[in-house]
């Protein structure tokens, strides 16, 4: 710990401050997950808009983690860390006035720029603050107090926008969000103190932001059809030109926005390898859930959010457990029987049809929760453990960065999964409650259905692949352990 004469009482204010912004993030991830098709109708818009009202909060996030990371070790974290608090009020404020998806997209891409340093430099205070053997057990109660949060969203949401309208799950957040700022400027103090001069890297910072950005919208031409196939692939072209770019690049800078040399570390690089591919095969679960319940089997926003509450659920009591298990037996021990069970549970929602029952769908949640659950708490602990404290904001920025990233293009690769099988138009249509032409035929609803079922199963298996990074790491012992 940076920190071994920190007080009962400064420990348990970062405990606090902490864990509000975990429920803060939580209950704002799942807020926005059932309004999809209420969103497209009221916006009259496409599907791949209203995801980019998601994507754009993810983006917005992504391009400042690497500044902030970079920015917490060279100024120290409390005052970034509050600064996000207010950010993310504003966001969503401005998310709540809009009236057209452009605007909502640009108003999530602000409160995405104000989650960065809540998300980030959370798991960092933390790590400064608290006993090496103590953890994992408290970044589990962190992740507990995120999905605490999401079970919150998930089951008030579809109310919300039944009874108030979607504007509502944005609004919400504000009074929360300011009560948040102003305790997090009373409790929080820095105990990690700069040792280094700050550099800005701007030159990464660029190159790494474009390629994100193309890589994101190259994917999103895709999704549209063979149109745009050649605007996406010149788009996908140059983002990884401009990322071949930025790997010597920051591996000469003296003050890099991006550590790469951090992957020296196997410890470290088997762990960001294994989480980015979880959370290409988990980011677009939810959604997916969200469109099969509402689209195909009719419920409305109030009856999806709390049929989605099971998964949070079995993630809340394995999210307690696996931090538990991983600071008594070690991390990987728990990290693997966690992605085995997330993969074999998107394989059984693949199989959802039209006629599928709810204990269907439901033991498919729950066993979701439940590996996501053994494996989120315990893949950070290792992650965040395996570097030095002066590295922590720099390997909690890549951490958060990959975990973005892989949750952004699962979006994209969810909606290219269902398009293999249903046209772009006609998935768009129906989530937004009409046929392709002008009414809803069983037909479609069914080839919906499929293309939902495709999405799930390629989602499988690129979780299914973490495994052989993590398994790699069994040797890499836990600290302290």
């Amino acid at each position: 710990m940076s920190g071994n004469t920190n007080t009962a009482r400064n420990i348990l204010g970062v405990l606090s401050v902490t864990t509000l912004a975990s429920f803060l993030t939580g209950l704002n991830a799942r807020l926005t997950v059932v309004g999809i098709p209420d969103i497209a109708r009221s916006l009259d818009t496409g599907v791949q808009e209203v995801i980019w009202i998601t994507q754009g909060y993810m983006l917005g996030s992504i391009f400042m983690q690497p500044l902030i990371g970079r920015l917490s070790d060279l100024y120290g974290r409390v005052r970034l860390f509050n600064l996000g608090f207010l950010l993310f009020t504003i966001g969503a404020l401005f998310s709540g006035l809009s009236d057209s998806s452009y605007l909502v997209i640009l108003s999530r891409i602000i409160q995405g720029i104000g989650a960065a340093p809540l998300i980030t430099l959370s798991i960092t205070i933390l790590t400064d603050n608290v006993p090496s053997s103590m953890l994992a057990t408290w970044l589990g109660v962190n992740q507990v107090a995120w999905r605490v949060g999401a079970v919150l969203g998930m089951t008030i949401s579809g109310i919300i926008i039944d009874m108030l309208g979607w504007k509502w799950i944005f609004l919400i957040q504000v009074p929360i969000g300011l009560a948040a700022f102003i305790y997090g400027l009373l409790r929080l103090r820095d105990v990690y103190r700069p040792v280094e001069k700050p550099v800005f890297d701007l030159a990464g910072f660029t190159l790494f932001t474009a390629s994100v950005t193309l890589v994101l919208m190259g994917l999103t031409f895709t999704t549209y059809g063979l149109g745009f196939k050649e605007y996406a692939v010149v788009m996908i072209a140059v983002s990884i030109v401009m990322l071949i770019a930025l790997i010597p690049l920051e591996l000469r800078h003296g003050s890099p926005i991006l550590d790469l040399k951090l992957f020296k570390n196997w410890g470290f690089t088997g762990g960001i390898i294994s989480q980015f591919l979880y959370s290409i095969g988990f980011g677009g679960s939810l959604i997916l859930l969200s469109i099969y319940l509402q689209t195909v089997k009719g419920y409305n926003a109030s009856t999806a959010g709390l049929l989605l509450v099971p998964f949070e659920l079995g993630f809340l009591v394995a999210g307690l457990l696996g931090g538990r298990l991983a600071d008594k037996y070690g991390y990987t021990t728990i990290i693997v029987p966690g992605l085995l069970t997330a993969s074999m549970a998107l394989y059984i929602l693949s199989t959802l049809t039209i006629d599928s029952s709810i204990i269907h769908l439901i033991s498919g949640m729950i066993l979701l929760g439940i590996g996501a659950g053994l494996f989120t708490g315990p893949n950070t602990s290792s992650i965040m453990a395996s570097v030095p404290p002066h590295r922590r904001g720099a390997a909690s920025s890549l951490r958060t960065i990959m975990f973005n990233i892989g949750f952004a293009l699962s979006l994209n690769i969810a909606l290219i999964s269902m398009t293999m099988v249903v046209p772009y138009t006609v998935a768009s249509s129906l989530i937004a409650g009409e046929g392709s032409g002008g009414s809803i035929e069983l037909g479609e609803v069914g080839e919906l259905a499929l293309g939902i079922g495709n999405s799930f199963r390629i989602q499988s298996m690129i979780m299914l692949s973490a495994l052989f990074f993590s398994i790699g790491r069994l040797r890499v012992r836990r600290r302290g352990g």
